[in-house]
């Protein structure tokens, strides 16, 4: 898919003049077509990873920083997806056509990004559990993080780091590195108490979990 100077500006968040100085160094792929400069939206994506960008998959302009008190503010009946028919061949795919995105987000642009990021080391950390998530921060159109728990019906082997099948996957998706290390502490947290991976493990209702999780951070917060 080709892209111009103003689909690349909004992509990367960067002003159309910075684009230009990028075409004119040669520091960015881009072809002559028909005496314009076009893009490969695929090539422009690794361009991003190697230089650690964030990119833009929303219809929206401005990234915005929304600090995260506490996970279960991030959280509600359609962050948890229950009984869901995973393959180890297609689950990350078939976990992004789950989540209710905006219509003007590209899901193939999030699912290559999180591809890229399972290439270099399987997110899969050990008591069933994985952390899927893009490999630099994403702009999905929301003001806040993404957190969505994926229940698959029968459990996948994904080279965990211990050698056990997943039973939770946790999709996290983030604007700022920042909220993607504050979302790692706060799920780090929670997954070192045996209550919160009791309630994955057995996959308790939606609110079961939101309760325990609730329960959890206001001991944190007290401490």
């Amino acid at each position: 898919m080709d892209l111009n100077t103003k689909d690349i500006s909004h992509l990367l968040m960067i002003p159309e003049k910075e684009v230009q100085q990028l075409v004119k160094k040669k520091e960015i792929p881009f072809q002559h077509l028909h005496d314009k400069v076009v893009f490969n939206k695929h090539q422009i994506i690794e361009w991003a990873l190697g230089h650690n960008l964030p990119i833009n998959v929303s219809g929206h302009q401005k990234l915005s920083e929304y600090h995260i008190e506490t996970l279960g503010t991030l959280l509600d009946k359609d962050s948890f997806h229950y009984d869901c028919k995973l393959t180890e061949a297609g689950y990350l795919e078939q976990m992004v056509s789950q989540i209710n995105f905006e219509k003007s987000v590209d899901r193939e642009v999030i699912i290559q990004l999180l591809k890229s990021r399972e290439s270099m080391m399987s997110t899969a950390i050990g008591n069933g559990i994985s952390l899927p998530h893009p490999r630099v921060p994403l702009m999905v159109g929301k003001n806040k993080p993404l957190i969505n728990f994926f229940f698959p019906n029968n459990p996948l082997d994904l080279k965990s780091i211990d050698g056990k099948p997943v039973h939770t996957l946790i999709m996290l998706i983030s604007q700022t590195i920042k909220q993607h290390l504050s979302l790692i502490a706060h799920l780090s947290f929670l997954l070192s108490k045996e209550t919160f991976r009791f309630a994955l493990e057995n996959r308790l209702e939606c609110n079961e979990i939101l309760d325990i999780i609730t329960k959890i951070e206001e001991t944190r917060n007290k401490s």
